[in-house]
């Protein structure tokens, strides 16, 4: 497979597994219609450097981290933009290669991260969910089940510039973005140099999560029924399960993923995102459904 293929396959799994989770654990990424951008920085020169060009401090975070996780991957993402300033590239440009670099990182680092601490499992999910809380406070059209259920079905060429076209260089969405990937490169580099070793996910895993789940469903109503209607249609007609995800708002789901996965004892939540989170990362959408599946529905 030539380079530039291999890097929208992993752009896509980085972008679009996020909106999978939609689906079963019913997270999101994306921030809605674009806010209008801050400044994009200075004029490029042909002798800047990536940093030179996008000074603000969550890219600056986000390269050093994608350095220390990868840096056979920073190389590369340094030599491509060197090369596209020197011909005349601008901030937006060049940010749209840093994004591109980053959430390419999905697949490469699925491994280190099934190796994170809990803590870590916990920050991912909890930086996920300020942003779904952004999108809800907006009443954001991207909490609508129906439209990321259609956003999931564009081919490869056009969901990639959409995806991109979300997260213009200086607005909040991309400093979102770039610190996302800062926790989640972070963990990576965490689970390279002193990785920790899960046993699989037991009975007493799965009660204790279903536990937790039942208690939020109670405490939410609307929200457990709408996790009932879903796990009722896991198995059906393709067009019967879009229907039911159509009907769900998948930002209240995706906090309440983080709220379930906080009230986890430290030990029960590392094996349990120690099992899911590299699969998410690597695009194992069999897999996931299956374990979601089994985790929160079975009797």
């Amino acid at each position: 497979m030539a380079a530039e293929s291999r890097k929208h396959v992993g752009l896509k799994i980085g972008l679009s597994t996020i909106a999978l989770v939609a689906l079963g654990f019913a997270t999101l990424f994306a921030f809605g219609p674009s806010a209008p951008s801050k400044p994009v920085g200075p004029e490029p020169s042909p002798h800047a450097d990536l940093l030179d060009l996008l000074p603000d401090t969550p890219t600056r975070e986000a390269v050093d981290a994608l350095k220390a996780a990868a840096p056979a991957s920073f190389a590369e993402l340094d030599a491509l933009s060197t090369r596209a300033i020197a011909g005349g590239a601008d901030a937006q440009a060049v940010s749209e290669l840093v994004l591109e670099a980053l959430f390419g990182q999905f697949q490469t680092q699925a491994s280190a991260v099934k190796a994170a601490n809990s803590d870590q499992f916990q920050t991912v999910v909890a930086d996920l969910a300020e942003g779904l809380r952004a999108l809800k406070a907006s009443d954001s059209t991207w909490c609508n089940g129906a439209r990321m259920a259609d956003f999931l079905a564009q081919n490869d060429a056009d969901l990639v510039p959409t995806l991109l076209a979300e997260f213009p260089y200086g607005s909040p969405q991309y400093d979102w973005a770039m610190g996302w990937m800062t926790t989640i490169l972070n963990a990576a580099a965490q689970g390279q140099a002193t990785p920790h070793r899960y046993a699989r996910p037991g009975f007493r895993d799965e009660a204790i999560l279903q536990q937790e789940g039942l208690a939020l469903g109670s405490e939410q109503w609307a929200l457990g029924l709408q996790i009932a209607s879903f796990a009722n249609s896991e198995g059906t007609s393709y067009a019967q399960m879009k229907e039911v995800i159509g009907s769900m708002n998948v930002c209240d789901l995706g906090i309440a993923v983080e709220t379930v996965s906080g009230r986890l004892p430290d030990d029960v939540r590392g094996r349990i995102w120690s099992d899911l989170m590299p699969e998410i990362m690597a695009g194992n959408t069999p897999y996931v459904m299956y374990r979601v599946n089994d985790y929160f529905f079975i009797g």
